[in-house]
């Protein structure tokens, strides 16, 4: 098997600020692309003959630390353990995000093991953050739920919405800007995502996640430690999401952040990327469970171009000034076609998709945003 390279959309920007630790990413890094030790020289490629398969050494990576971590909880290290469950977790994620081909038996026992480093990890923290799960349409859909010290019945709470590829835990680090800021967050694998994907069959159809949107903002509302005022933030694929929901919800929320979406499925599945054509098709094939010809008259009718007038709560567009995968035009559209008085364009230099290069300064202006907004609207 020729030797799997770090994914493309994995770059150094998205890998640390999503959360991996500095002395992994530079092992990783060592083993399977360019010597960045820079001991009295410069970045220097490895010989493609010498580089380790990514997938690979990700995952072996993964497993030392994760012993470790199991050693050090066993003998009362809890710091030290929940470190390295996180670390672990943040491995694994991007060793599942190398095998993109199938939802494969490697790819089934490399994330089985990132919601349960995940959910170890913070087990062991003082933050008070747990795992949930919401019903939806007969079975049950996992969450993150973490609410800061301070949370009232009056605080409004953020839902984050995962992207195609991202996953709850990939797109949690989104939720903490809100965290540190006081509001409540949750975030889940809705239908096509993470868990619902890989071990409950969930399948994506046309209209069923608007329903599962939903089905969180009933949860958050029968909580009578939160508000019920309730703003939501898309992550890439989840921008789309997030807005189709809105168009539908609108009196259900106080906010919606895009991050790097669209207001139609093709901008994303069709758009070109790396040379390829319809680039992301065969991955939404794998979340629609559907022939490829099916898939595409699918994502063709997945828009919500003519519903973005409904929309007229506060919005904030993040996006990249050249996004090479999702493009810039669906972004624009939800700006000027939404009733929003209250809306922004944040056109952030580069071109890289969501802003992943930027994490923490999108991240932080992204909250600091909003927050204002979700508690203005929840005085009123």
């Amino acid at each position: 098997m020729a030797v799997r390279p770090r994914p493309g959309a994995q770059n150094p920007g998205r890998m640390i600020s999503g959360g991996m630790n500095i002395e992994d990413f530079i092992e990783l890094t060592n083993r399977t692309e360019c010597d960045c030790t820079c001991v009295g020289k410069s970045f220097t490629p490895v010989p493609m003959e010498d580089r380790e398969d990514f997938v690979d050494v990700a995952e072996e990576i993964g497993n030392r630390h994760l012993a470790h971590a199991q050693e050090m909880e066993a003998v009362g290290n809890l710091v030290t353990a929940s470190n390295f469950y996180a670390r672990a977790e943040a491995l694994f994620r991007v060793a599942d995000y190398g095998i993109h081909d199938a939802i494969t038996d490697e790819k089934i026992r490399i994330y089985s093991k990132i919601p349960m480093c995940f959910e170890k990890a913070w087990e062991l923290r003082p933050e008070n953050v747990s795992a949930v799960k919401i019903p939806f349409e007969g079975k049950e859909m996992d969450a993150y739920y973490a609410i800061p010290e301070g949370t009232t019945p009056e605080t409004p709470v953020l839902v984050i919405i995962p992207g195609a590829t991202g996953f709850k835990e990939e797109n949690f680090s989104c939720g903490w800007y809100f965290y540190q800021r006081g509001i409540p967050f949750i975030i889940f694998d809705g239908p096509g995502q993470g868990t619902s994907l890989y071990f409950k069959e969930m399948w994506l159809t046309e209209d069923n996640y608007t329903r599962a949107v939903k089905s969180v903002i009933d949860f958050v509302k029968a909580d009578p430690r939160v508000g019920d005022k309730i703003a939501l933030y898309g992550m890439s694929y989840g921008g789309y999401l997030a807005t189709a929901a809105a168009c539908d919800l609108n009196d259900d929320i106080c906010g919606l952040v895009v991050r790097g979406g669209t207001d139609k499925t093709d901008t994303l599945t069709k758009h070109p990327w790396v040379g390829i054509e319809n680039f992301y098709l065969g991955g939404f094939q794998l979340k629609f469970n559907q022939p490829i010809d099916v898939c595409s008259e699918m994502s063709t009718r997945m828009e919500c171009t003519d519903k973005l007038s409904n929309i007229t709560c506060p919005v904030l567009i993040i996006h990249s000034h050249e996004d090479p995968i999702i493009g810039v035009d669906g972004p624009h559209r939800i700006y000027d076609l939404c009733s929003s008085e209250v809306k922004y364009y944040a056109d952030y230099p580069g071109n890289a998709h969501c802003v992943n290069d930027k994490m923490d300064s999108a991240g932080c202006f992204g909250a600091d945003w909003m927050v204002p907004r979700m508690l203005e609207a929840a005085r009123a």
